[in-house]
């Protein structure tokens, strides 16, 4: 079997001991599918923008990181990224994400971003009261960027929205429906090369809990999907570019009422694995190696060497 070989970038600062293990898990599994990962952070890797890059280029690069500027520049050199680095910037903005699920038709929670605060300036918490106007209180307030559900917010009423929003300060940010039937409880479902492989059910902690992540306390069991469901996660996955994704889904007041909230371009596997029996990143690695082969076939390129 030919090997193909390729790097894993990660990013430089943030690197828990929890990522460790993902981190070998993926290389693991590349091996399996006769790919060779080598493991750089993100600042081992400059790359000159405007400038191809001069030293011998791997067949695809797994970016495991947000650097989506990093992303964009190392596409400009001529490399391969999975995921995009355009479909990564799509998914890690929680705006730009509903914006483009909203435009393919696939159903989120009502959404209002918003206004845009500038350094230095204060948050006027009237806004809060004028989304809570039109999407009712209680009001999920998100930062357009965050993670593990550690930047989701919710407000009874306009004095939490005030405190909320001073905590938030500038950072973008935007209000959102309350689905009160998914309290607590939400749905992953993985997809991989546009196929939904496998997901779980996450509950909440404890009664008052909101929100449902595995890493605010968490818990999370395997259940089959419905058409519906598997119909929305690929196709929030396709309608932001993503070869793979975590996909959240919020649930509605029967089984035909679904909400896509958030799209993850590099989720987290392990409790996936844990819950689910499946290991995703066999998916993944597979269909990163079917393209890169389908790649160098169609130039008629032989693999890239075995460089450490």
């Amino acid at each position: 079997m030919d090997i193909y070989n390729g790097w894993l970038i990660v990013n430089s600062y943030y690197n828990p001991a929890k990522f460790h293990a993902l981190y070998k898990v993926l290389e693991e599994s590349a091996q399996k599918a006769g790919l060779r990962l080598s493991k750089w952070t993100s600042d081992q890797r400059p790359t000159i923008i405007g400038s191809k890059a001069k030293e011998p280029k791997p067949a695809f690069v797994l970016f495991w990181d947000k650097d989506v500027q990093l992303a964009h520049t190392m596409e400009l050199s001529g490399l391969r990224l999975f995921n995009s680095a355009t479909a990564i910037t799509l998914a890690d903005d929680k705006i730009e994400t509903a914006l483009k699920l909203a435009a393919a038709g696939i159903p989120i929670p009502d959404t209002i971003p918003a206004p845009t605060c500038f350094p230095g300036c204060r948050r006027n918490p009237a806004s809060a009261e004028e989304a809570a106007r039109l999407l009712g209180w209680p009001l999920v307030i998100k930062e357009n960027k965050g993670s593990f559900g550690q930047q989701v917010y919710l407000a009874n009423n306009k004095a939490e929205a005030e405190r909320i929003l001073n905590h938030i300060g500038e950072h973008d940010c935007l209000f959102q429906r309350y689905i009160a039937p998914s309290k607590g409880k939400d749905l992953r479902v993985t997809v991989v090369g546009g196929k939904a492989i496998c997901a779980m059910e996450r509950h909440s902690a404890n009664p008052t809990e909101f929100r449902s992540n595995i890493g605010v306390g968490g818990t999370a069991v395997s259940r089959p999907l419905s058409a519906l469901e598997e119909k929305l996660a690929v196709s929030a996955a396709n309608a932001l570019g993503l070869d793979f994704a975590g996909v959240d889904i919020l649930l509605g007041r029967d089984d035909d009422e679904r909400y896509v909230c958030e799209v993850n371009s590099n989720p987290q596997l392990q409790s996936t694995i844990d819950t689910c029996g499946i290991n995703p990143a066999t998916n993944i690695m597979w269909h990163i190696r079917s393209l890169v082969k389908g790649a160098a076939t169609a130039v008629g390129t032989t693999p890239d060497p075995i460089t450490e």
